[in-house]
């Protein structure tokens, strides 16, 4: 009863109103009613929560005798000698990427980007991404630049449901089937200092700690393609409402 005691527990995912669409996925990980949920593009079968999933790493061109070294996900990726010329060099550094079986076991694809030869993009399934290298060696030492995004999209908020689980209750754990709702009005957590109000877009945070609450704050976040229904309905939740996939 504890859990339900707690109106930041208890309220969030609650559905109002009597016209909405929900459709029902398998939580990729942990996911509690109310949060943001997301999936990859074209994955109409599982979902998550926000994250970083894409990184493109930018590289000052390499010359001959550059050594690449690359961290993904706290791997070290066999360090990658310059070969041939700038591009063939960054090429070698995804193929290395993709043939580390530990980056591999994570299912995080990298590849050079098309009309970028100095880029490489790497992608996950929808787990969380960082990447960050070194260029060293030869007569002019590199660097490499490194920019996280998400590359899922928003497909809506868990609803709640007052079920219990091996695991624990009040959340659905991973493998379980989440009723999420689509479109319609939905209570969902924001953070300490949004300011909703009625017919504000709603945004999303994607990472840092309040990632996966909601804001009415664009800068930086993701847009839900939603809109907050009034003001706070207590501190730290604001009514939502959900209007498809974005």
């Amino acid at each position: 009863m504890g859990l339900y005691g707690d109106q930041k527990q208890a309220i969030p995912g609650q559905a109002l109103g009597l016209h909405g669409d929900t459709e029902t996925r398998l939580a990729g990980e942990t996911i509690y009613p109310g949060d943001p949920v997301f999936a990859a593009v074209g994955d109409d079968q599982v979902g998550y929560l926000p994250h970083m999933t894409a990184v493109t790493l930018n590289l000052a061109a390499p010359v001959a005798g550059n050594v690449i070294n690359l961290t993904v996900n706290g791997i070290a990726v066999d360090p990658v000698p310059w070969d041939t010329d700038a591009a063939t060099t960054v090429r070698r550094l995804a193929e290395a990427v993709d043939q580390n079986e530990a980056v591999r076991a994570l299912g995080i694809d990298a590849f050079q980007v098309d009309g970028s030869p100095l880029s490489v993009y790497l992608q996950s399934p929808g787990i969380p991404i960082t990447a960050s290298g070194t260029i060293t060696g030869g007569a002019s030492p590199g660097s490499i630049a490194s920019e996280a995004y998400t590359a899922m999209r928003f497909v809506g908020v868990a609803r709640h449901q007052e079920r219990s689980f091996r695991e624990g209750a009040g959340f659905y754990p991973p493998r379980q089937p989440v009723s999420v709702l689509t479109y319609g009005a939905i209570v969902v957590p924001v953070v300490s200092s949004a300011r909703p109000g009625a017919l504000k877009p709603a945004y999303i945070i994607t990472s840092g700690d309040d990632a996966g609450k909601f804001t009415d704050a664009a800068g930086g976040n993701y847009d839900s393609g939603g809109i907050f229904k009034s003001g706070l309905l207590e501190a730290g939740l604001a009514l939502l409402e959900v209007r498809g996939a974005h």
